[in-house]
Parts: C-alpha cells; structure tokens; sequence
C-alpha cells in the first residue's frame, strides 16, 4: 500500500512537470532559444507587477529558465529556476528562492526550516498556478501600437 501511495504521488508530480512544459510553451515563443522575455501582471487598476523570464540553453535538448518577479509587498524578489526537458517534455522547478530542491530531502528533520515533504511538489504547482495566471492575464510592458501618421 505504501508503495502505491509513492507511485500515485510520482504521477502527480510528473504530470505537473509536463502540464508546466505545456504552459511555458504557450507563453514563450521559442523554448529552444536563449533569449529575455518581460511583461506585467496587474497589480492593481494602473499598476503592473513586472515580470523578467531568461532563458539558457544548457544542451542540445535542455534549458535553463530564470524567472524573476519583483513585489513591493514582498521584502525581496521572486525568484525561480526552473528546467525545461525538451525530449521528454517536462519543465522541473530547479531552485525556489535559491534553495536547491534536490536539498530537501537531505537535510535531517531538525533542520529542514519549514519545509514540508511534498515542497518540491508545492513549488511545481505554484509555478503552475503562476504561468496559466501569467497566460490568463499577463500584458505587454511595450506600446506595440504603430503611429500615426
């Protein structure tokens, strides 16, 4: 039974990884390339949250993805790594706030500073609130708009 019960939660997490593929494909243009990518999320009426995405290829079929996001309200910036797998198409949190995940699993209980058994899960699934929220209602930083003549 316990067995059953990792195997269900390795699903749930792989599917997160893939759903997270899917969503960062219809944000980003080309997730093959290496490129800055900015826009905002509404923050209030006029005020828009700024939103910096940085991409690196690392090899032929994987890429490194840095995602910064900058709130007043917050007493620093958010920042998340994440990898995208092209072959196997899955996108995998790397680092949440600097803190590497493969850490928590080896950190003795005592010391584990509030983090929770399923974090590595947690993170993926905020990222995966955070892009289907950035693709819902994300906006330019740029008038497109051309001139009038």
């Amino acid at each position: 039974m316990r067995s059953n019960k990792k195997y269900l939660s390795l699903k749930e997490l792989h599917f997160t990884y893939e759903k997270n593929f899917l969503l960062f494909s219809k944000l980003l243009p080309n997730l093959c390339g290496t490129y800055n990518f900015l826009y905002g999320l509404p923050k209030d009426e006029f005020k828009l949250h700024e939103i910096k995405i940085t991409s690196k290829k690392i090899s032929k079929f994987t890429t490194d993805i840095n995602i910064y996001f900058k709130d007043s309200s917050l007493e620093g910036n958010v920042e998340i790594e994440v990898r995208l797998y092209q072959e196997a198409k899955m996108a995998e949190v790397m680092k949440f706030q600097g803190f590497h995940n493969s850490l928590i699993s080896i950190l003795p209980v005592y010391k584990r500073f509030g983090f929770t058994k399923d974090e590595r899960f947690q993170w993926n699934s905020f990222l995966s609130h955070f892009l289907t929220h950035s693709i819902n209602s994300g906006r330019s930083l740029e008038n497109h708009l051309p001139a009038r003549i």
